[in-house]
């Protein structure tokens, strides 16, 4: 007989960032790094066209330092544009993301280990009942 369920998950097989006991607003360094990715690729994916056209514009030309020059109209549009998505409000934004996903994720969880259990009663209610 014995006591090692195989068809259980462990807690390292499900898709949690955190331990699913601590409550969801606590954030890891681990976590704070992905909201920061997070914050730092929306900034700039709102800023996309404006990126892009720095690009062509710098690309036109063969001299770096004449590109700087000509294209500082276009640099600075495209840097002014991500400073503006690049505030703390953002960031608590994406923060308040990741709480809700957390949640919603340990939801998940807690609903999945009340199937187990209800399964594994389930199984000892059937053992129990032979002959």
């Amino acid at each position: 007989m014995s006591y090692y369920n195989k068809d259980k998950k462990t807690f390292n097989d499900i898709e949690l960032p955190t331990n699913p006991n601590m409550p969801a607003w606590v954030i890891t360094p681990k976590e704070e790094k992905a909201i920061f990715e997070r914050w730092r690729k929306k900034a700039f994916a709102r800023c996309d066209d404006l990126i892009k056209a720095y690009i062509e514009c710098s690309n036109s030309y063969k001299n770096p330092l004449e590109s700087m020059k000509k294209c500082e109209q276009a640099n600075k549009a495209s840097l002014d544009c991500v400073a503006q998505y690049q505030k703390q409000e953002y960031l608590d934004i994406e923060r308040d993301i990741l709480i809700k996903e957390k949640a919603e994720k340990k939801k998940i969880y807690k609903r999945y280990l009340e199937e187990q259990q209800a399964k594994l009663a389930e199984e000892k209610g059937t053992a129990g009942s032979g002959p």
